[in-house]
């Protein structure tokens, strides 16, 4: 008998190891797997519906793979740039238009700067309110919402007689800017954190796109409708311009509807399944605007994004009057301001994610800081080319050049800072991650509404020496940063707890009240119908399963006092009918207990197959891994096959 022992023992030793080196090859091309994008370990939702893309613990994306537009992940991003990219597109289509706008309504300088205020001005309030529809009933709906309502001012801007209708329309058009939020906070809750900044940035990024779109695309669209619609009539042909981003915003409104709000479903239906926790407006309201890093970084995006929209307000205007260029070429070069948004937001998130995994916090704040230091840099520069020159004199300088390559390297640092501010915005509160999304993002067009009443909005001020002022309150404006702080992680000149008990978040949720995206699986389990109650938890490792097997074959050879052998195979089929105890009928219904019962009849030799463990428990979510294993024992089966025979 101890020979035999001996001998059992040792053969389990053995195939222990070479189990162990097989884990290791298998984790070695997963994690391949996972990096090219793929989910190699089959990983599902809650109801069964398996990923495209690798998934974290909280089936957040780990990838962002731009190439496909599978659900839940890289839909629900491609839906989301798209729909911010159509508000933008709408909200700055009348700008490289004005040259004929303005004679055609008879609007002043002032009028033309009212109108663009209204336009960025008019979506802050709403921002706010965005923020909270994302945190309560999901911010899908509304993008929707926010895409199909607003089309209805694109079309009214058709039918505008003068300065006031015009500003009236602008502004309506303007609220559809609160999709940015709604972008931001759907992409936040599908990709997990090592990564959320680059998506955030690409998504935002690819949405300010807009901005440089309808800039060098509108004069083009209205020559191509004057040439075949309206001949010789500017009036009726730029009119007519403004069917394209309506019908971009109804299309996109709904395609947003086929969307999923989270990764394992829809809000609605979580709640209702039990999934997820209802979410409380007071709380998420309270939450979000008494977190002091939510208002700094408030303020710190209305120097970038502000700025930005500002500009592209600007940009066309100032080439057409300053350089002399055509309405054609003024759009065109001023279109490659908004054009960075295609990589340069997407490096800040890079760049902040990067110095986050190294240092931390305070490297995605130093990260902020010198991209928005710089930009306010080459925003002065870009004033300098040509503020000592009299007006009449700037055509004839050959400075167009030279103002076009410092717009496109300060539109790289404006870019870079409004990433680097959203990468770090989901860190700020899990709790109320709409809100927060909704008041960073409202600072960004009171930014512009600021700047643009500050250093533009007088009649007499000069374009070039309004960017050289408005570059140095960038600049100041960016030291803001010192004051970001997280109790756990310091900021960036503090260490962490150097505050001692200080906390920017002054208003604390209750206790276990969770995040807009945080979805509960145990009491899903519980609570769901039938066919959502498969899901995917933690892998058990198969050299486990050996070692429980094991061991139940050496104690079943043992002799009893006799001298005969005790058969483990005897109580086989008359043991599941011991296990339906009420702990099991509470997580399993009538259906899954019978499943979940032919399961635990199997023999431990059976279980270290891994395919039987985990299908076992799919059945079984609200057991752990080690109730399975010690339920399948007690069942017994047969036991005719050595450890030795697993590989």
């Amino acid at each position: 008998r101890g020979t035999r022992e001996s001998k059992v023992a040792e053969g389990t030793r053995v195939a222990m190891a070479d189990v162990a080196a097989l884990e290791a090859e298998i984790d070695r091309l997963h994690a391949y797997c996972e990096r090219h994008g793929l989910n190699s370990r089959g990983v599902s939702d809650i109801v069964g519906r398996e990923f495209a893309l690798p998934v974290d613990a909280e089936h957040k994306a780990t990838v962002l793979q731009v190439t496909t537009a599978a659900q839940p992940h890289m839909r629900a991003f491609h839906l989301a740039w798209l729909g911010f990219f159509s508000t933008f597109f709408s909200t700055f289509a009348p700008a490289p238009l004005m040259p004929y706008i303005k004679p055609a309504l008879g609007i002043s300088k002032r009028e033309a700067a009212v109108a663009g205020m209204a336009s960025v001005g008019s979506t802050i309030f709403f921002r706010l309110i965005m923020g909270l529809v994302a945190d309560t009933i999901g911010a899908r709906r509304g993008m929707a919402a926010c895409l199909l309502v607003t089309t209805l001012p694109i079309l009214g801007m058709m039918y505008v007689q003068d300065a006031t209708g015009f500003i009236v329309c602008r502004g309506l058009i303007g609220i559809s800017l609160a999709s940015f939020v709604a972008c931001q906070a759907w992409v936040s809750v599908m990709f997990s954190k090592p990564i959320v900044g680059l998506a955030n940035a690409t998504a935002g990024g690819w949405g300010n796109l807009g901005g440089g779109i309808t800039n060098l695309a509108m004069p083009f669209v209205f020559l191509a409708v004057r040439d075949s619609f309206a001949p010789g009539d500017d009036d009726a042909a730029w009119r007519l311009c403004f069917w394209l981003p309506a019908l971009l915003h109804f299309g996109t409104g709904l395609a947003t509807l086929t969307g999923r709000d989270l990764p394992d479903g829809n809000v609605d239906e979580l709640e209702l399944s039990g999934a997820k926790q209802k979410s409380r407006s007071d709380v998420v309201l309270k939450v979000g605007f008494s977190n002091l890093n939510g208002w700094l970084l408030c303020v710190l995006y209305g120097m970038s994004f502000g700025v930005e929209l500002t500009v592209t307000n600007e940009a066309a205007t100032y080439f057409f009057e300053y350089h002399g260029l055509s309405v054609k070429l003024a759009g065109a070069l001023a279109s490659c301001f908004g054009l960075m948004n295609l990589f340069a937001r997407s490096l800040g998130g890079i760049a902040s994610d990067w110095l986050g995994k190294r240092f931390g916090m305070p490297g995605r704040i130093w990260s902020l800081w010198i991209s928005q230091a710089l930009e306010g840099v080459f925003c002065c520069l870009l004033g300098l080319t040509t503020s000592g020159m009299a007006l009449e004199e700037i055509p004839a300088s050959n400075t167009a050049g030279r103002c076009v390559l410092l717009l496109s390297v300060f539109s790289i640092f404006v870019q870079m800072a409004e990433g680097g501010t959203y990468a770090i915005v989901p860190q700020v509160s899990r709790s109320a991650l709409g809100v927060v999304s909704g008041i960073v993002g409202a600072g960004g067009n009171l930014g512009s509404v600021v700047t643009t009443a500050a250093f533009f909005a007088s009649s007499d001020a000069r374009t070039d020496d309004s960017f050289i002022k408005m570059g140095l309150a960038i600049v100041a404006s960016s030291c803001l940063c010192a004051l970001l702080y997280w109790p756990d992680e310091g900021g960036a000149l503090l260490g962490p707890r150097a505050l001692g008990r200080f906390n920017p978040q002054l208003v604390l949720p209750p206790e276990g009240y969770g995040g807009a995206d945080v979805i509960d699986l145990s009491g899903f389990a519980k609570g769901a119908p039938a066919t959502a109650r498969s899901t995917v938890l933690s892998t058990v490792k198969l050299s486990e399963s050996v070692s429980t097997a094991s061991e139940y074959e050496s104690s079943a050879d043992a002799e009893n006092g006799d001298g005969s052998k005790e058969s483990a195979a005897a109580p086989a089929a008359t043991q599941p009918s011991k296990l339906c105890s009420a702990e099991l009928r509470s997580v399993l219904s009538s259906d899954a207990v019978e499943q979940a019962l032919k399961g635990l009849a199997l023999s431990p030799a059976e279980l270290r197959h891994e395919d039987a463990l985990d299908a076992l428990r799919l059945e079984s979510p609200g057991l752990s891994t080690d109730e399975l294993r010690r339920r399948a024992m007690s069942a017994g089966g047969a036991t005719d096959r050595s450890a030795l025979e697993l590989v």
